[in-house]
């Protein structure tokens, strides 16, 4: 099985969205720029709430401002990144509620 590769995102939301169209069907970790342990969230790579520009996201609000993201084409890879990132268990602070990727 191949290994799967991580992309974090900050300064850059034109190639988030890019590698959102690109990977339809994978994993989002949405967390603050300073990678707190106690936020991490979970979403798939098709949850509008981290992927459409609205009232709240304008441009610039995925990973210009406070956010970034961290994007996989699979589990495996997140879990190893929150493991390096404070949470040894490799598990997500939360799930999203509108997404319910499965974890």
């Amino acid at each position: 099985m191949p290994e799967s590769t991580v992309q974090e995102f900050a300064e850059d939301d034109a190639s988030y969205q890019a590698w959102l169209r690109r990977h339809p069907a994978g994993y989002i970790i949405n967390t603050p720029r300073s990678k707190p342990a106690n936020y991490m969230v979970l979403h798939r790579a098709s949850c509008s709430t981290i992927g459409d520009y609205n009232k709240m996201a304008r441009p610039g609000g995925f990973t210009e401002r406070e956010y970034i993201k961290i994007c996989a084409t699979d589990l495996a890879g997140l879990r190893a990144w929150v493991r390096q990132h404070g949470r040894p268990d490799g598990s997500f602070s939360s799930i999203c509620s509108l997404c319910k990727p499965s974890a």
